[in-house]
């Protein structure tokens, strides 16, 4: 029987971003999960207008002394994180992985990308993150700006995307999922994820879909996670997420929407067996 996973990231009334669509893909796996929000707003950030706030932390320490209390982490294998602007809530990611050191943290930072034009929040709290909860991780899947942000250091080849992390003291122990990978030699029409582990890359390569829409981070890592709890390699894993996002992208795409939808995901459940 799969083990749960344990998600803290953001969360919205409506839509499909951070632990709305975490959850879901998680689910699609047929695993059980745990989600802890960080923030909870009306929807995502893209939209002209949005209400709410972060989660205090006083309840989000609580919450994690719930699923304490009843056990819930003994029974899970993996704890992710994503979006989070409070340093205060990043203290209790960090605690929590140091808490239950059998879970495996997969640390999605979630603080920037080029689209934007840098950082979703203030440099401090994401300079804050990666100090905290960086050396905490035994997987991360940043996007190509937030890992050159995370090396303080642009890279556009391979062999500079190599060098660079063989020389950072803690990322050259981390296994790297780089999500849409930028570099010279990487084909407009060509949507890139790199794997970065013990000192060796591999490049996969798929179809990239003209579609800007939010959520695909999250559910790339959420997939990621899912896969590997039921035993899959991380190679394997990779493969699933990018294949699953793409055809999710096309029939988004087929019925002229911009947003992830309920019907979208399902749409192609077979590939996650």
């Amino acid at each position: 029987m799969p083990k749960n996973i344990i998600s803290i990231q953001s969360q919205v009334a409506s839509g499909y971003v951070g632990n709305n669509i975490a959850g879901f893909a998680i689910q699609l796996h047929g695993i059980d999960l745990t989600l802890l929000p960080t923030v909870f707003l009306s929807a995502h950030t893209g939209h002209p207008v949005i209400f709410g706030e972060a989660i205090s932390p006083a309840l989000l320490s609580d919450l994690v002394k719930g699923i304490g209390a009843i056990s819930i982490p003994a029974d899970a294998d993996y704890l992710i994180s994503g979006f989070c602007n409070l340093p205060e809530n990043i203290d209790i990611i960090a605690n929590t992985a140091l808490q239950y050191p059998h879970l495996k943290f997969v640390y999605d930072p979630v603080f920037g990308d080029f689209h934007c034009g840098g950082l979703y929040f203030e440099e401090e709290i994401a300079t804050y993150s990666v100090n905290k909860l960086l050396p905490l991780a035994h997987i991360l899947t940043p996007n190509h700006w937030e890992l050159e942000f995370i090396l303080q250091h642009p890279f556009k080849t391979i062999d500079e995307l190599k060098t660079a992390i063989q020389q950072h003291d803690i990322l050259r122990d981390k296994t790297i999922v780089l999500t849409s990978a930028n570099l010279t030699d990487t084909p407009p029409e060509v949507m890139e994820v790199i794997l970065i582990q013990k000192g060796e890359t591999i490049r996969f390569n798929g179809p990239k879909i003209a579609l800007e829409t939010t959520g695909t981070g999250d559910l790339f890592t959420a997939i990621i996670t899912s896969q590997l709890t039921l035993g899959k390699s991380i190679d394997q894993a990779i493969r699933i997420a990018m294949d699953f996002i793409y055809r999710t992208l096309i029939y988004v795409q087929s019925v002229n929407e911009k947003e992830l939808s309920a019907a979208a995901l399902m749409k192609h459940l077979d590939l996650l067996k």
